[in-house]
């Protein structure tokens, strides 16, 4: 694994004309992380469904990655130019202290 810097943002949506619009995504969170992919069973599952880009980012546990848990969906990650829709979060061995951002890139 290497370590490296990400930056986590929320998307934001306006309502124009009774439509949704995507609105510039609000920066969540900035952090260190080591970086990591895919391995085994998991690497698999992902290939089955179409994820070939997947990385998995490992953060420490905080109040921000917390707010995170309930809306994954609304947030992504930016790591060296490019962006990660975030798809999953696991927790390493069921302790809060590291947890795995399970990402994939965006086309």
């Amino acid at each position: 694994m290497s370590a490296g810097r990400i930056k986590i943002y929320r998307r934001r949506y306006a309502t124009d004309n009774g439509r949704k619009e995507e609105k510039e995504p609000e920066l969540h969170h900035e952090t260190w992380c080591e970086i990591g992919s895919l391995y085994g069973q998991e690497l698999y599952k992902a290939l089955e469904i179409r994820l070939k880009n997947t990385i998995v980012f490992e953060v420490r546990y905080c109040r921000k990655i917390k707010e995170m848990q309930q809306r994954l969906k609304e947030f992504f990650v930016e790591y060296e130019g490019e962006r990660y829709d975030i798809f999953a979060m696991d927790f390493r061995r069921n302790e809060r202290q590291y947890v795995q951002l399970k990402a994939n890139r965006i086309d």
